[in-house]
């Protein structure tokens, strides 16, 4: 079943009463790539015109590359996409404080994030970063199936 995407014709003031507005969606990574930007602001909107920020993905590290002492970037294919996860070391809360250029790669992990295009290309910027046990990423996919469900047909 692939979503319907659409914008939300509701005006800005309004976004913040879909629940969707307020928690990290739990979506497939392909999903996040077919998601459709705002023009007015840091969202993107997604099946029946609901509204997102920030987004959880359960995956697996195909590439580490740490590019220097303050950031780190992470390519995390969940088996519908690879998208590249990206983390801040300087930042206060989140990834400083643990050292997450030691994963392996194959290393199966939970991000949360916030998810932004740069150079025309989505990414997550990471809040939090943790590695679970390979049947979560089996759980995370029913998860994110009946969420898909409720975007397609559940309307805003």
């Amino acid at each position: 079943m692939n979503l319907d995407n659409r914008p939300c014709t509701r005006p800005l003031g309004d976004w913040g009463l879909d629940p969707m507005f307020w928690t990290p969606a739990k979506l497939f990574i392909g999903d996040l790539h077919a998601a459709l930007p705002s023009e007015s602001a840091s969202v993107f909107f997604i099946g029946n015109q609901h509204v997102i920020r920030s987004a959880e993905l359960v995956g697996v590290l195909v590439t580490v590359d740490t590019r220097s002492s303050k950031m780190t970037t992470y390519h995390v294919d969940d088996g519908t996409g690879v998208i590249l996860c990206v983390c801040f070391t300087s930042q206060d809360e989140g990834c400083s404080q643990m050292p997450y250029q030691n994963y392996d790669l194959g290393t199966t992990v939970c991000i949360e994030g916030r998810l932004t295009t740069y150079r025309d290309e989505r990414q997550v910027v990471v809040r939090t970063m943790k590695p679970v046990d390979p049947d979560r990423e089996v759980l995370g996919w029913l998860e994110r199936l009946s969420l898909r469900k409720f975007l397609a047909t559940a309307p805003f």
